[in-house]
């Protein structure tokens, strides 16, 4: 599971959730790089958030995978923050009196995602793990034996998701720990019905961390 590479509002700390922005000169660079470390990796299907940040990752790396077309997925987009969609995440820079109040909801929201409502138009922490726990429901997991290996392109806060269901965390410690980095990947390997991550590399530092995280298992 890769994060998408760079654009110009990661790079301005700004909430991007729904907004389909493109990937800036530096994701697209990065994506190549991703590309080329994994041109020599079997992949058997390609799934994708339909944001064309994620997309177009997809699209790059498997420049080196003609054979393979992308599916596009809902449940695999960012989380919906909102009316926080666009704010700069900082505490440096210039403000209104309105995005101050946004810019608070948010940091408490991030704290206690288990207590604080989301803002208007955002979605809930159950809400988002309920789509990804759908994902795996109906694509990974009734194709345990019939796969390999998946590739899928999605966002920092999907990830988080992963993470916080393979894990088994609260909701109320959904933020707790790293964001995968742009074009970096979550290497997850699904066994006996569990799902367990390995891993996480960063694709254009080529750098590598050993993840022990649990396990996680279909809902029935």
């Amino acid at each position: 599971m890769i994060r998408h590479g760079e654009t110009m509002w990661n790079q301005q700390h700004r909430l991007q959730g729904r907004k389909d922005i493109p990937l800036n000169d530096v994701g697209l660079a990065g994506a190549r790089i991703a590309a080329e470390a994994l041109k020599d990796v079997h992949f058997d299907r390609v799934f994708s958030s339909p944001l064309v940040r994620a997309k177009k990752t997809a699209e790059i790396i498997l420049k080196n995978h003609p054979d393979l077309s992308i599916e596009p997925l809902d449940d695999l987009q960012e989380i919906a923050f909102g009316t926080g969609e666009g704010i700069e995440m900082r505490d440096d820079v210039p403000h209104t009196e309105a995005e101050k109040e946004i810019l608070d909801h948010l940091k408490r929201w991030f704290a206690y995602p288990d207590t604080v409502a989301p803002l208007p138009g955002g979605e809930s922490i159950r809400e988002v793990k309920d789509r990804i726990e759908h994902f795996f429901d109906t694509y990974l997991y009734p194709n345990e034996d019939k796969y390999e290996r998946v590739m899928v392109t999605c966002h920092g806060g999907i990830l988080r998701g992963v993470e916080s269901i393979v894990r088994n965390l609260s909701d109320a410690d959904y933020w707790d720990g790293g964001i995968v980095p742009n074009c970096g990947a979550m290497v997850l390997e699904l066994k006996d019905g569990k799902l367990t991550i390995e891993k996480v590399v960063d694709l254009i530092n080529q750098t590598e961390t050993v993840v022990g995280l649990g396990t996680h298992r279909p809902r029935h």
